[in-house]
């Protein structure tokens, strides 16, 4: 949770169009927006949300988000909104209508397009799920994909927008580092070449550093996003 008192600009608009509660402490939420355009999209994308509006309220919350979806015709996206035990997080969200104005800002740091691999690693937590879902989503047929997804309970892993399971994910009910590198370690695909990693959680920088200390899982590059 970040406490914003210099609001910076632009601060973007966009409209509530949908709120559906999706999993234990998920939310989907679609939103239309005039200003979706003048970001730079691509799979992945973060983006500030506040849950004020910052022009009255310049201590107002903000949260990272990935896109869930985007469909640019007409400037829709969908965001899986994950609410941690924050208090103020969950009643904001559960206050939050179709209708509202939602107030949000892009990020100065790209997030970067990389197709030049033959495999793919996706590493998350429910918060980066949808980033992962949308990245999988982006990805030419042709690359072959391992994805792990860290979740403590069941009842927190929610589908993708189409109500699939695409991804081949591994489940781990403690989040642990020493499980998470042991998972990796036991399950993951070796001796590959010219393999990608992706990961978008707050235990990034580990995995990474583990990633690219492990010779035999042939990595090229590790993007790391923290949402």
């Amino acid at each position: 949770m970040t406490n914003l008192q210099n609001i910076p600009l632009p601060i973007f608009t966009g409209i509530i169009l949908l709120k559906n509660k999706i999993a234990g402490h998920t939310y989907h939420i679609k939103v239309q927006s005039r200003d979706f355009p003048r970001i730079q999209y691509v799979a992945g994308l973060v983006i500030e949300i506040y849950q004020t509006n910052p022009y009255y309220d310049h201590q107002s919350n903000v949260r990272r988000y990935a896109f869930w979806d985007y469909e640019p015709i007409h400037s829709v996206a969908d965001f899986a909104i994950t609410i941690s035990s924050d208090q103020e997080d969950r009643k904001w969200i559960e206050a939050l209508q179709e209708g509202d104005i939602l107030f949000f800002r892009s990020l100065p740091e790209p997030i970067i397009k990389d197709y030049s691999g033959d495999h793919y690693f996706l590493i998350g937590d429910i918060r980066g799920l949808s980033a992962l879902y949308e990245f999988n989503r982006a990805l030419p047929v042709s690359k072959t994909v391992t994805s792990l997804v860290l979740i403590e309970d069941e009842e927190d892993f929610f589908a993708d927008v189409d109500h699939s399971f695409p991804l081949n994910s591994y489940n781990i009910k403690s989040i642990h580092s020493a499980k998470i590198l042991e998972y990796i370690q036991k399950y993951f695909p070796k001796n590959k070449r010219n393999t990608i990693a992706y990961i978008f959680c707050d235990s990034g920088c580990f995995i990474a550093d583990y990633l690219k200390g492990t010779p035999v899982f042939g990595i090229r590059e590790v993007y790391v996003n923290s949402l």
